[in-house]
């Protein structure tokens, strides 16, 4: 499936490990007017800070699919690089017209 990112989203990204910095670069310049948070284990929380720490729009976070540490309704699109069912936890921080897309890494 094709990731569509709107300029102005607020996009999550779940499974930090399974991205490539080159990948988090390409969304995060794709969101001019919004910004892109990754979660996922410290280490690969670490590497992406390091790696893209000149990009203004990004902020990366220790968490889970099962345990987001945000709050409600405020991302626009998820973007699922762990795969698996939708979580409680994806669909609480998910607004109502948000998207979830499933992404190979």
């Amino acid at each position: 499936m094709a990731v569509l990112l709107r300029a102005g989203d607020r996009a999550l990204v779940l499974g930090l490990a399974h991205c490539s910095s080159a990948r988090l670069r390409e969304w995060a310049v794709a969101l001019t007017d919004g910004f892109l948070v990754g979660i996922g284990e410290d280490d690969a929380v670490h590497r992406a800070r390091r790696e893209l720490s000149d990009l203004e729009n990004v902020m990366f976070t220790p968490g889970s699919r099962a345990e987001i540490p945000w709050k409600e309704v405020f991302f626009t699109a998820i973007l699922d690089a762990e795969g698996g069912e939708e979580t409680t936890e994806m669909r609480r921080v998910l607004r109502g017209d948000g998207r979830i897309y499933s992404i190979q890494p």
